[in-house]
């Protein structure tokens, strides 16, 4: 399968390619940027989102659980609905602005404008992944989650993750250099976004006449496969995976679109 199936956008990773030394320097300063002067450093990525797991996980698990789910099964639900969300969530956020933070180092290095967006997008995605795997193996190992096979699938699903949080990065990343006002927009669509994805829920909770423009969602999608290669449960509907893809195609289209247009004319916005 085809993860940029816009021609602009196959353009734009071809160019990331080809700079790759850069980009994953650039992936490494925004981890260290991330962490610069805590002692405690990447541990932090790990604590916040326990924290808040272990606080939704007691809401759903015991103040308002459901008799017919075991509490174990609660816990690895949320588990794979709240992590990739906080990985979507900060990469998204991060990846929009990182041309305005990174203004300087554009005007100083010449390098195409998409790098530091990317560099943004992998770094957030890596770090809370990593908590991600690291959980995950604590739960399987305490009985929390059963082992399986298609553990061997999330980086596939992983990759579907970093295409969709960075093609709406490079869409939204030049639309906030040029109207600051979109971070605002974007941080208001996060927080609705949050209760219209099924992060807390799955689709099957959904009343039938909801369900069907939940499956709409791209997120639904990317968050059906972890829970299917996580949990084993079952595929998406497939018009769930076509929106998924057809976001990514649209995103990384319309991103290389407008990123092209600011590419080499930071000066003006800045």
């Amino acid at each position: 399968m085809d993860l940029i199936p816009s021609a602009r956008g196959r353009v734009l990773v071809e160019a990331a390619i080809a700079h790759r030394r850069l980009l994953i320097e650039l992936v490494r300063r925004e981890v260290r940027a991330r962490f610069a002067g805590a002692r405690f450093g990447l541990l932090w990525s790990l604590i916040n989102p326990a924290v808040q797991l272990a606080a939704y996980g007691l809401i759903f698990g015991y103040l308002y659980a459901d008799p017919s789910r075991p509490r174990g099964t609660v816990t690895a639900t949320l588990f794979c609905g709240l992590w990739p969300w906080w990985a979507f969530q900060e990469a998204t956020l991060r990846g929009t602005a990182a041309l305005v933070e990174q203004a300087s180092l554009l005007r100083r290095l010449p390098m195409p404008a998409t790098l530091p967006i990317l560099a943004a997008t992998i770094a957030s995605v890596g770090i809370q992944m990593l908590g991600f795997v690291l959980f995950l193996l604590v739960f399987a190992s305490i009985g929390v989650i059963e082992p399986r096979a298609a553990w061997l699938l999330l980086p596939v699903v992983l990759a579907l993750h970093v295409a969709l949080t960075a093609g709406l990065a490079l869409f939204l990343a030049p639309l906030y250099l040029v109207v600051r006002d979109v971070m605002h927009a974007v941080s208001l669509g996060l927080m609705v976004g949050f209760f219209l994805s099924p992060v807390l829920y799955q689709l099957g909770d959904l009343p039938p006449f909801a369900r069907g423009i939940a499956s709409l969602n791209p997120l639904a999608g990317l968050l059906g496969l972890v829970r299917t290669a996580v949990l084993g449960a079952e595929l998406p509907p497939w018009m769930t995976l076509v929106s998924l893809v057809g976001a990514i195609g649209a995103a990384w289209h319309w991103g290389a679109r407008l990123v092209s247009r600011i590419d080499g004319r930071i000066d003006e916005y800045c």
